[in-house]
């Protein structure tokens, strides 16, 4: 029966207090941004057993003090989060400090990758400049040479005219084309 009372009892405190606990926090935002809701990360569990109920609402049980020893419990709990939560906090400037050491580099880097870029265009462009005015001279080269053996034959043809004026004897054709046959293939 005392049970019975006892349970009615929180029953009708549940109900006039409302049954219904918030399980997300919101963050007040201003009137230009929509609310968001934030899930609780951790939510609180108190252990409620039947006989610690009992010792609570019970004058006549003498359980000794448990509020004591539940202050010394949640001070220790709190301790360890309070612990935990400069352990972060100190990770979070450490990692926050990485993060710009980061970005400065990063920043050096993009800088020192566009001036690389700037200086292999140049260096491209006068590669590309370089070969052609190698190509222009080999051009030139070759078309010299050849104007060379050109104005070598024309002279060989008139110093043969002179020699059969003046009425020396030709010389065998086979033993110039012999000499003039290794010259065109050093050209080529």
């Amino acid at each position: 029966m005392r049970y019975g009372v006892l349970a009615a009892l929180v029953i009708i405190s549940v109900l006039l207090t409302g049954c219904e606990l918030p399980n997300e926090y919101t963050i007040g935002r201003p009137a230009t941004e929509p609310d968001q809701t934030i899930p609780d990360p951790s939510p609180i569990v108190i252990d409620q057993t039947p006989e610690k109920m009992q010792k609570r609402f019970d004058p006549t049980i003498q359980g000794g003090d448990d509020s004591e020893q539940d202050d010394v419990e949640w001070a220790r709990r709190y301790e360890e989060l309070s612990i935990g939560n400069n352990g972060l906090r100190e990770a979070n400037n450490e990692l926050t400090l990485e993060n710009t050491q980061l970005k400065q580099q990063v920043n050096s880097l993009e800088s020192e990758l566009e001036q690389t870029h700037k200086d292999l265009a140049e260096a491209n462009e006068f590669l590309a400049q370089m070969h052609l005015e190698l190509n222009k001279w080999k051009t030139d080269v070759l078309g010299f040479r050849q104007e060379i053996r050109q104005a070598q034959q024309v002279q060989m043809e008139a110093l043969g005219k002179i020699l059969r004026i003046l009425g020396a004897e030709p010389m065998d054709a086979s033993k110039d084309s012999g000499t003039g046959s290794s010259d065109t293939q050093e050209s080529k």
